[in-house]
C-alpha cells in the first residue's frame, strides 16, 4: 500500500490535475488516430512518416499496385502532450506544452526524415516532424488576459494557426492536402510548419485578433541566416470569420524527396537523405468561412514562392538534416504557386457531420519551372459516438496535370475509414 501512495504521489503532478481555485493545471491529454484503407499508386508504407502513406503528391508510374493497409492519423495526427498553466495574478498567468507526435500502428515517433534515408520504394516526403522527442511542440510563455500571449520556443506558424480552423475537411491528415502538407502554411518549405528558436505573439481586441512571429537562425555571424517571420490579422464575429497571413523565411532547407531511396545497402535507415535545397521563401494566404445554422462555407486563396537563397551554399555543401547528412544545392529560379480552395460541412444530427473540400495547387510555368497543377477532390463523414472518440470514412481523388507532372501518374486516390479518441 505505501508504494502505492508514492507512486500516485509522483504521478500526480502530470495526472491532469487541475486547481479550480487557483487556476493552476498540468494536464496530460493526447490523441490516438487510425485508419484502415487504401491508396491507389503508392510506394510501400512507412512505419516512420507521420501519415504511413502519401495520397497527396506525385507518385512515379513505377508504383502502379495499390497499398492496403494501416495508416496514421486519417483526421488527426496521433500525439500526446504535457500542457500546464499557473496562475500569476492580475490576469496574468505562465503557460507551457510540449507536444509529440506519434505514429500508432508502428509505436514509432513521427520522423519523415528518417522514411526518406529509409528502404528503397518506402514513402517518405519532407516534414517538420522529424524524430524530435517533442516535435509537435515544445514552448513556454506567458499571457496577460488584456496584452495578449507570448510564447518562446518550437511551435506553429501563424497560417498553419489559419489553416487548422479554415480548411474545408478541417485539416485532415490523410484527405486534405493543408492537413496532410506544412508546406501550405509556409511557404512551401514543409519542414517550416513548426518553427524552432521562435518568438511568437497573438492577442485579439472583441472580434479583432492579430499576431506576430519570429525565428532566430542562429547561425555564427550571419544573423538573419535560417531566420523566419510571420504575422496575421483577422475578425471573427457572428458565424463570419476571414483571416489573412504573411509569412517569409531566408535561408531554409528542404527536402523534396518523395520516397525513401538513400538507405545503405537499400535497406533499414540509411544516414544519407539525398539532395536538399536552399532556399527563400514568402507566403501570403486569406481565408474566410461563413456558419448558418447546420451549414459551414469555407474557402481561401494562397499565393506562394521558392526563391534563390540569400546567403547561397558553395559547390558540394553538405548539412546536417534532423541526425541525416544530406548534400545542399542553391534553389536558382523562382516557383510561383497559387492555391485556390473551397468546401464546407453540413451537421446531419448533432453528431454525424459530412464535409466536401476541393483544392486546386497550381505552379506557374517560368524560365526553369515546368508548369502545371493538381486538383483534389475529397470528402470526409465523421461520427461521433461521445465527446472523446468518433468514427469516420473519407476519400479524396487527385488528379495531376502538366509538364511538372510528366513521368508521373496523372490520377489517385485514397479511401480509408478509422477511427478517432482523445483523452
Amino acid at each position: 500500500m505505501k508504494k502505492y501512495l508514492i507512486a500516485a504521489l509522483a504521478l500526480g503532478p502530470i495526472a491532469g490535475i487541475a486547481h479550480a481555485d487557483d487556476g493552476d493545471s498540468v494536464t496530460l491529454y493526447g490523441i490516438l488516430d487510425v485508419a484502415v484503407g487504401v491508396v491507389e499508386h503508392s510506394a510501400n508504407a512507412s512505419p516512420l512518416f507521420p501519415a504511413t502513406v502519401n495520397p497527396v503528391s506525385k507518385v512515379s508510374t513505377k508504383f502502379q499496385s495499390p497499398v492496403w493497409g494501416m495508416f496514421n492519423g486519417g483526421i488527426s495526427d496521433s500525439r500526446w502532450g504535457i500542457r500546464g498553466n499557473e496562475n500569476l495574478g492580475g490576469g496574468m498567468s505562465a503557460f507551457f506544452d510540449l507536444e509529440s507526435g506519434i505514429n500508432v500502428p508502428s509505436g514509432n515517433l513521427n520522423n519523415a526524415a528518417g522514411s526518406i534515408a529509409g528502404s528503397n520504394n518506402t514513402v517518405g516526403a519532407a516534414s517538420a516532424l522529424n524524430g524530435q522527442l517533442f516535435n509537435r511542440g515544445a514552448y513556454v510563455g506567458i499571457k496577460q488576459d488584456e496584452y495578449g500571449a507570448l510564447s518562446f520556443g518550437r511551435s506553429t506558424t501563424l497560417g498553419f494557426d489559419t489553416i487548422v480552423n479554415y480548411d474545408p475537411i478541417f485539416a485532415a491528415q490523410l484527405f486534405s492536402p493543408l492537413g496532410f502538407s506544412g508546406s501550405y502554411s509556409a511557404g512551401g518549405i514543409t519542414e517550416g510548419s513548426r518553427t524552432d528558436n521562435n518568438v511568437k505573439y497573438t492577442n485579439h481586441i472583441g472580434p479583432v485578433n492579430f499576431g506576430i512571429s519570429y525565428s532566430f537562425g542562429g547561425v555564427a555571424g550571419k544573423f538573419g541566416d535560417g531566420s523566419t517571420f510571420g504575422a496575421n490579422l483577422g475578425y471573427e464575429a457572428n458565424g463570419f470569420g476571414i483571416q489573412a497571413t504573411y509569412y517569409e523565411a531566408r535561408d531554409a532547407v528542404h527536402s523534396g524527396a518523395l520516397t525513401g531511396a538513400n538507405a545503405v545497402g537499400g535497406a533499414g535507415i540509411g544516414a544519407n537523405v539525398g539532395t536538399l535545397t536552399l532556399n527563400d521563401d514568402e507566403d501570403f494566404m486569406i481565408a474566410a468561412k461563413y456558419a448558418y445554422g447546420p451549414f459551414t462555407v469555407k474557402g481561401g486563396y494562397e499565393h506562394y514562392e521558392l526563391k534563390a537563397p540569400s546567403d547561397p551554399v558553395a559547390a558540394g555543401a553538405t548539412v546536417n538534416y534532423f541526425g541525416f547528412t544530406g548534400s545542399l544545392t542553391n534553389t536558382v529560379f523562382t516557383s510561383k504557386n497559387n492555391l485556390y480552395f473551397f468546401g464546407g460541412d453540413y451537421k446531419i444530427t448533432p453528431v454525424f457531420d459530412v464535409a466536401l473540400g476541393f483544392y486546386d495547387t497550381q505552379t506557374m510555368q517560368s524560365t526553369g519551372v515546368a508548369g502545371g497543377n493538381q486538383l483534389q477532390y475529397s470528402v470526409l463523414a465523421d461520427y461521433h459516438l461521445s465527446k472523446r472518440t468518433d468514427v469516420y470514412a473519407g476519400y479524396m481523388f487527385s488528379k495531376f496535370n502538366g509538364a511538372a507532372f510528366n513521368g508521373f501518374q496523372s490520377t489517385n486516390y485514397i479511401a480509408a475509414g478509422g477511427m478517432r479518441t482523445l483523452f
